[in-house]
């Protein structure tokens, strides 16, 4: 199926110089600023052991932290995994589940569109419609597919 969705992302060189900025930022008392659309995820590779410190943009949603994303840090977290998350000026302890299942990641995609209403969704997850109208399920699996999308849901440890 062809979506009527894209995704735009800054080039990873532009990322990679921005980066360091917003984790500062991110840990200083000038926080505030970022809080309400970034965090940082504090990720431990699996193998290699290293501590990756990852800024992200998230979605509050039942409780929750979505993160949606198309790299490949993504794989540190597949079964589960305790990260910390570095938001509010603090850092915390979390619970992270990864799903890079097509049709689920659409359905918590849709979700998120259901409270948020479209385009305002479509702004957090990164998607914009060309057909003017607010995408079908199979549309946002079609782009869940196209982009490799993954959706990380981080809670608080219990």
């Amino acid at each position: 199926m062809t979506t009527t969705l894209s995704r735009a992302v800054p080039p990873q060189p532009l990322v990679d110089l921005v980066n360091p900025l917003v984790r500062g930022v991110l840990r200083s008392p000038l926080h505030g600023a970022l809080d309400s659309a970034l965090l940082i995820l504090h990720v431990t590779g699996r193998r290699t052991g290293r501590r990756h410190d990852i800024p992200v943009g998230y979605i509050e949603l039942d409780g929750a932290h979505l993160v949606v994303t198309q790299h490949t840090w993504r794989a540190n977290l597949r079964g589960g995994a305790e990260v910390e998350v570095t938001k509010r000026g603090g850092r915390v302890p979390m619970h992270a589940e990864v799903d890079e299942d097509p049709a689920s990641v659409a359905a918590g995609f849709d979700r998120v569109v259901e409270r948020f209403g479209w385009p305002a969704a479509g702004r957090m997850l990164g998607l914009t419609d060309h057909a003017g109208r607010r995408p079908t399920r199979a549309e946002l699996e079609a782009a869940v597919r196209e982009y490799g999308l993954a959706l990380v849901t981080l809670t608080a440890e219990q």
